[in-house]
């Protein structure tokens, strides 16, 4: 049974799907590396405005509208401190590697971290060819890159060696970027400004706040050296 819920986006309902039921309905392997590159770009988005994932459950993530780049995420703060902001951040590029390994493999429920990285030759059967060396680089040697940097960097190298060939047999020919590939970047950020709008809020809030504060602390300096200045000549 599809496990549909309803969150509420710019004001209105929308159909929301759990990433659990969308993956058990049967999606090819082009489907799924849609997905978790959108999801990893929500997480960037998230990362990028001073939020975490909550939880990498495939119940607590949602695929919205039906749409593959509408991803909703649960979110807890970042830390302020930046050494475990770092780490936070850390955590949550392997999380997700780690479940898109797990749901590739159709093993996400029994997989443990410390096998996964003993065994991962035998895991990286189940997943696409070209994204294999970026999973062993976060599995294996705990690297902190996202998924969709890596493959935007990857679709760029490739276009490049593509474009080097055809010029070596004097075709001169000039290649479009591959969308699906590389992803409307502008887009996307403006999709996630819809799915998270409470946070431009909160950021603009805290922004008003940043600058109340200094204001704030001068009036009350005006002030105190006014009473001074009374007191001195009273």
């Amino acid at each position: 049974m599809t496990r549909e819920v309803q969150h509420k986006l710019n004001g209105y309902a929308s159909e929301s799907t759990s990433l659990d039921s969308w993956i058990k309905s049967f999606r090819d392997e082009e489907e799924m590396r849609e997905i978790f590159l959108n999801m990893d770009r929500a997480m960037k988005y998230l990362h990028d405005r001073g939020y975490c994932v909550k939880s990498f459950d495939p119940r607590n993530i949602y695929i919205l509208n039906n749409s593959l780049d509408q991803i909703k995420l649960d979110i807890i703060p970042l830390p302020e401190d930046y050494a475990l902001k770092k780490q936070y951040i850390k955590e949550d590029i392997y999380n997700s590697s780690f479940i898109q390994i797990g749901l590739y493999s159709k093993c996400l429920p029994y997989l443990k971290k410390d096998f996964l990285k003993s065994n991962f030759d035998r895991f990286s059967e189940f997943l696409p060819e070209g994204d294999i060396p970026y999973y062993r680089g976060v599995i294996d040697r705990g690297a902190s890159v996202y998924f969709c940097e890596y493959a935007m960097e990857k679709a760029n190298r490739d276009l490049a060696n593509l474009e080097k060939e055809l010029a070596g047999e004097g075709m001169g020919l000039s290649i479009p970027k591959p969308k699906n590939a590389m992803g409307d970047v502008n887009v996307n950020t403006r999709i996630n400004d819809g799915i998270y709008k409470q946070l431009s809020g909160k950021r603009e809030a805290a922004f008003v706040s940043l600058l109340l504060f200094p204001t704030a602390l001068l009036v009350v300096g005006v002030i105190i050296a006014l009473i001074s200045l009374i007191v001195s000549f009273g």
